[in-house]
């Protein structure tokens, strides 16, 4: 191959990478928009909000998972069936046979502490909750 073929291959390749950019930079900025005004909406809003305060559950923890720990929320296994990610502020105070539950219709959740007798309860809506009552007020 001469440095003529070889220079116009560089040629077309500059032109396809040029011609691809001006094609997939605007599809990624539509997306970007449309995610944006969709995580918004006050239909979605409205949906993870009330997705979250109509869920119930409750068990007994069965595993910490310790070997499955990193970031700020950690793993934990109820009634061996299913796993529950926790803060890891709670995650430390908890220990096997401690319990959870969350009740339909309401944004806590409970952790019921048997060693020292104690519940902690915490709010698992809040940030739902706010997003969706902040744009119910901006009407």
């Amino acid at each position: 191959m001469n440095t003529e073929d070889k220079n116009e291959l560089r040629k077309q390749d500059k032109e396809i990478r040029k011609n691809l950019l001006f094609v997939f930079i605007p599809i990624l900025i539509f997306l970007i928009i449309v995610i944006t005004i969709q995580d918004n909406s006050e239909s979605y809003l409205k949906k993870e909000y009330n997705r979250i305060k109509n869920e119930s559950y409750s068990g007994k923890i069965t595993s910490l998972l310790l070997n499955r720990m990193n970031g700020r929320m950690r793993p934990i296994l109820i009634d061996n069936k299913w796993e529950k990610k926790v803060p890891y502020f709670i995650h430390e105070k908890l220990n096997i046979g401690d319990s959870l539950f969350k009740k339909s219709e309401s944004d806590f959740e409970y952790y019921i502490l048997n060693s020292k007798a104690d519940t902690i309860k915490i709010d698992v809506n809040k940030f739902h909750r706010k997003k969706y009552f902040e744009k119910l007020n901006g009407k």
